[in-house]
Parts: C-alpha cells; structure tokens; sequence
C-alpha cells in the first residue's frame, strides 16, 4: 500500500468540514442484539428515511422497544425467531436466505462460542478471529458487516462498505490512481487517520466522516463478493 495512496486520501479527507468528525451518534454500546439486527439489516438498506417504517433505524427503534429483553442478550434474540424479526425489520435477503435468518443464526454462533457471547461484554472481551469465523460463518454474512458489527459495540473500526469505498476511489483517481477494492480501502482510511486523525475521537468517528460525505441516506452494499 503506497504512501501516495495514504496521502491522496489524507487530501480529500482534508476538504470535509470539522464538524462532520464529531458526527457519529456513537451506535449501540451496551446492546449486542441491536448491534447484530443492525448490522445485518444494514446490508444494501436505505439506513434513513423520511417515513421511519422504511428505513433500517427507524425499524430498529420499534426493535427496542417492542423488544427491550432482547437488546444486550443474544438469546433472548435467538429466541424472537425469524418470523417476528421479518415483521418488524422486513423481508430483506441476504445470500440465500431471510436477514431475519441470519441475525438468529449468528446469535445461535455467537452463543455456541467457548466462552460463550450473549452480551456486549462478552463480546468486547472475546477473542475477535473467534468472533468473525462464527459471524462470517452464516451464509450472507461477510467480514464488513463483521466489523460494523463491532463498532456498534465500541470497538474502532472501518465499514469498508459501497459509500467509504467509492470515497477512497474518488480520491485516489484525482491522484491517477487504479480503484481498489473493500480490503485495501479499509487499510487506507486506517492509516489516513493515524497520519491526521481531523480531531475524530476514534477511527470510527473518521470512517464515519467519510461515510457522510457520500450520502447518509444513499443505499448502501456489504462486500461486493458472494459474502453479500
């Protein structure tokens, strides 16, 4: 990864407002089964909407509180079922199956870990590679939606999704540079913050900068390979 790279993004990212890193609302510590239905429901989703109904946060709102019980423990999640998932977050797809399928295999996952996880504490102290070989382990689910998932519970990251990776592009073509792909984007916004942080308080206040200048409400892709 070329240090010509790291610093055409550094320039673009130079251009976006103060403000904007001081922007993220900070996710869902605290609430594992929020932060996984989130993280799935994500997946090539409009995440806002002027009508709350179609857009994921909005569902997700009725989630908790239809379902308080369910927030911080992925069994209590598991035990929702597919068909209670479908009614209030939708009948998305993901892979070959229901997202409302997923979330409820990947709590199962979760929880079959030694030690188990069925909280965000469990979770933060878990080790990561166990974390996204049960998570990745279900069929639609890939290793972005894996780390979003992570960093709705507190733990710095980079959803190297459709939105930051058309960023990165955007600025690397300015510099006469090929277009890359999910992973190496991840590792250029990773070492464009540590070069200049813009005052963003972790790396995901930064990724969370870029992802707004390419549109909040735009639709969004988990990775653009059989994982999605």
């Amino acid at each position: 990864m070329s240090d010509e790279k790291v610093q055409a993004l550094v320039a673009e990212v130079a251009k976006l407002d103060d403000a904007e890193f001081t922007a993220y609302s900070g996710g869902w510590k605290g609430n594992i089964g929020t932060a996984l239905v989130d993280a799935v429901f994500s997946i090539r989703a409009r995440y806002q909407a002027e009508d709350p109904a179609k857009g994921v946060i909005g569902r997700l709102r009725a989630f908790n509180e239809k379902h308080p019980e369910a927030m911080n423990d992925l069994s209590a999640l598991a035990s929702l079922g597919e068909q209670e998932l479908i009614d209030i977050m939708g009948r998305g797809v993901t892979g070959k199956q229901t997202k409302a399928a997923c979330v409820v295999e990947a709590a199962e996952a979760l929880r079959a870990l030694e030690p188990a996880i069925v909280t965000a504490a469990d979770l933060l102290a878990a080790d990561p590679y166990a974390v996204k070989k049960a998570y990745t382990g279900v069929d639609g689910l890939g290793w972005v939606t894996c780390e979003y998932f992570q960093m709705l519970l507190g733990k710095p990251g980079v959803k190297a999704d459709r939105m930051i990776v058309r960023f990165v592009n955007a600025a690397l073509a300015r510099a006469g540079f090929d277009e890359v792909g999910p992973s190496e984007a991840h590792g250029l916004v990773a070492q464009a913050f540590e070069i200049n942080d813009r005052g963003a308080a972790s790396l995901t206040h930064y990724e969370h900068a870029i992802w707004r200048a390419k549109g909040e409400l735009a639709v969004e892709d988990d990775e653009p390979d059989p994982d999605a």
